[in-house]
């Protein structure tokens, strides 16, 4: 028997807003590295014209699987149930719900999110993490992680501390 291959933690996540609208920049730089995403999951609520641009929703819509979030009963004891930052956004507050209520890993920039999930047990982390991982892993050189990380940076998606370059993702921590 061979080693088992283990699925990364970003498989099948349920991804934020913020972190589909990268996920599309960065298919835009690479379509080869969908691959490395593949399934991910999102809530109806991401998609809305208040979260994101109509072109941006359109790219969205068929790379992900839509996750119910909890009927309003199961929103208010899940969210009853912890203090959670009150700068997270709406659609935060339902992604979170929805990720402790079905017990899915998270992709989120947003530390505030990331903290209160960690708190309720739902492992999370963002996708600097995973490219991070990719370039760890043999599945990305540096090269094309610098390259990857510049055009991320020239469409104001900064998804590290500047500069946004290898050297600093290979250090990085979140949240």
């Amino acid at each position: 028997m061979g080693t088992p291959v283990l699925t990364p933690w970003w498989h099948g996540a349920l991804y934020d807003t913020c972190s589909l609208i990268t996920l599309v920049r960065i298919l835009e730089h690479d379509a080869s590295l969908a691959a490395h995403f593949p399934r991910p999951q999102a809530i109806e609520e991401s998609l809305s014209a208040d979260n994101l641009r109509a072109a941006t929703a359109a790219a969205v819509r068929p790379l992900v699987t839509l996750v119910p979030v909890p009927a309003a009963c199961e929103l208010a004891l899940i969210l009853g149930r912890t203090t959670l930052s009150r700068s997270l956004s709406a659609v935060d507050l339902l992604v979170y719900a929805t990720a402790v209520k079905h017990g899915l890993a998270t992709v989120t920039g947003d530390r505030q999110l990331a903290r209160a999930l960690r708190a309720s047990g739902v492992s999370c982390g963002n996708l600097a993490l995973a490219l991070q991982e990719l370039v760890r892993g043999g599945e990305m050189n540096t090269a094309a992680c610098d390259a990857l990380l510049t055009h991320l940076e020239a469409h104001s998606e900064l998804i590290i501390p500047h500069p946004q370059m290898w050297t600093t993702l290979r250090t990085y921590t979140f949240p």
